[in-house]
């Protein structure tokens, strides 16, 4: 959240057998399933035109804020070793479709537009307009577009004229809302151009570094059957930034698909990362009990207020640095944000309230390598809302760091599909994949075991000791409905694998 300075780039290079000579195509009317693990080209998209005026769908109209309607969290059973597999059950029913629906939010919104300042050709941000804090007007009610997207585990409320972010996010098994939920749209003096709405949600961060340039103003959007399409054109650079988030029936997953193209005839360098501010707590504040998980050994220092800890560029030992747990919210005690880049080998990240017991995920693949923590600390709440509430945001991004930038050539485009999902229950985790999390801790006498699936399955978790079977498991498990086990007495070291109908969905050792 640093002002923009001068400093070296490093251009990070995209797989160059991805990029190549384009024809031109429309866009595909619906989403399409893309592969999660690998860089695809294309020719710029033909775009429909933003919309011009809103007409709700017939839809029941929703409230500012909806709540669904509860859905009990399932029990958590501690299941124990059988010998037996028990007789096979009945075909479930195929789960309910995806609602998705426009609708409207009402937030209380700063009087921000009328202090926008225009910038001159030779300001660094231009032609985006600077701010004028000054003129910004009181707060007020107003009222935006909204799509709906909910399937029976998740609600997600996206808003396009807030840059096409998710507002909201409703994990529908424990009722909790997993996003910061500012009660005001206020502009702090942070970000590339001096200024940035504090909005909460997780938004997109293009073409720069910090929150991009154009999250603050309406994207063009296209309802699916199963989700919603948002995107932009970036007025510097030319390029389009799109992003496509799905909820499929069945699944607490979140499948969010940026893809970038560049329909100019030189070449062009960008950054795209995906901000998500999150309390988990249900209290709209980080809670002490929030804990960060990064399979890395070591994390870049971006910036900081804490003098104990190095510089920009800095290295520090994850998670202990100095004897302090880094992995735990309240070691955070003054404003600090790091870069992970080691945790994109692992393919994924997140973090963990044990209070609340509610966790979320992000998965991505491997060579898209930017992974950041940034926590407020001791920072003022007043310089982003009005309420006292605090947030900390995990972002996902193309590049390692926001020192480094991609470059697309002309006609080029690079897309990836990333997953996220909420987890509860579970006590934590210690790793994911896109289809669920495994927590495997070892104890005193033994070890613990939790498994979590993106979608309801009938699974076989099979612990090992020492790479030698100790222990088998047939579960139900699914979202919000955890396995979770102990085993012991011994020592590992300790390794858990999750089978539906003998092949390996997750594999994790400890």
């Amino acid at each position: 959240m640093n002002q923009p300075q001068a400093r070296s780039r490093t251009t990070f290079h995209l797989p160059l057998l991805c990029l190549l000579t384009l024809t031109a195509c429309a866009l595909p009317p619906g989403p399409q399933a893309l592969p999660t693990d690998t860089l695809t080209s294309w020719p710029a998209p033909t775009l429909p035109p933003p919309t011009a005026t809103f007409t709700p769908s017939p839809q029941p109209s929703p409230s500012p804020f909806p709540t669904p309607s509860p859905v009990p969290p399932l029990p958590t059973a501690t299941q124990q070793p059988t010998a037996t597999r028990p007789p096979p059950t009945a075909t479930p029913p195929p789960p309910p479709p995806v609602a998705v629906w426009e609708g409207e939010v009402t937030l209380n919104t700063y009087g921000w537009e009328q202090a926008l300042v225009p910038t001159d050709p030779d300001d660094p941000i231009y032609p985006y307009p600077r701010l004028n804090f000054d003129a910004v007007g009181p707060p007020a009610p107003r009222t935006y577009r909204a799509v709906f997207v909910q399937n029976e585990y998740v609600q997600l409320v996206v808003v396009p004229d807030l840059g096409g972010r998710i507002l909201r996010w409703t994990d529908r098994t424990t009722g909790r809302q997993l996003l910061y939920a500012n009660p005001v749209v206020k502009p702090t003096h942070w970000g590339y151009r001096g200024w940035w709405l504090a909005t909460g949600g997780i938004e997109w961060a293009f073409p720069t570094e910090e929150h991009g340039l154009n999250e603050y103003r309406p994207w063009a959007y296209q309802l699916l059957w199963n989700g919603v399409r948002v995107w932009d054109t970036d007025d510097r650079t030319g390029l389009t930034v799109e992003v496509t988030i799905q909820v499929d029936p069945g699944t607490a997953r979140v499948r969010v698909t940026p893809r970038i193209t560049n329909p100019t005839p030189e070449s062009r360098q960008f950054q795209f990362w995906a901000n998500g501010m999150l309390t988990l707590s249900g209290l709209n504040v980080p809670s002490p009990d929030l804990t960060f998980v990064l399979p890395t050994s070591e994390v870049i220092v971006h910036s900081t207020g804490d003098s104990s800890l190095p510089g920009p560029g800095g290295r520090i030992a994850w998670p202990v640095h100095n004897g302090r747990d880094f992995s735990r919210y309240p070691e955070w005690r003054s404003w600090l944000g790091v870069f992970a880049p080691g945790a994109a080998d692992a393919g994924f990240a997140g973090a963990y309230d044990l209070g609340a017991d509610q966790g979320i995920v992000r998965t991505a693949p491997t060579w898209v390598r930017g992974v950041k923590l940034f926590c407020l600390g001791d920072l003022d709440p007043s310089m982003w809302t009005d309420d006292g509430s605090r947030y900390f945001e995990l972002w996902g991004g193309l590049t390692p760091t926001f020192w480094d930038y991609a470059t697309l050539g002309p006609g080029e485009g690079v897309e990836w599909t990333e997953t996220w999902y909420a987890v509860s229950g579970m006590g934590g985790f210690t790793w994911a994949n896109a289809e669920g999390a495994v927590r495997l801790t070892p104890t005193g006498g033994g070890v613990e075991v939790a498994v979590e699936t993106v979608r309801p399955l009938r699974a076989t978790v099979v612990l090992y000791q020492g790479g030698v079977e100790a222990a088998r498991w047939e579960a139900d498990v699914g979202p919000g409905r955890p396995f979770r086990a102990t085993w012991g007495p011994g020592g590992g070291p300790w390794e858990v694998e999750v089978l539906e109908g003998g092949e390996t969905l997750l594999r994790a050792r400890r």
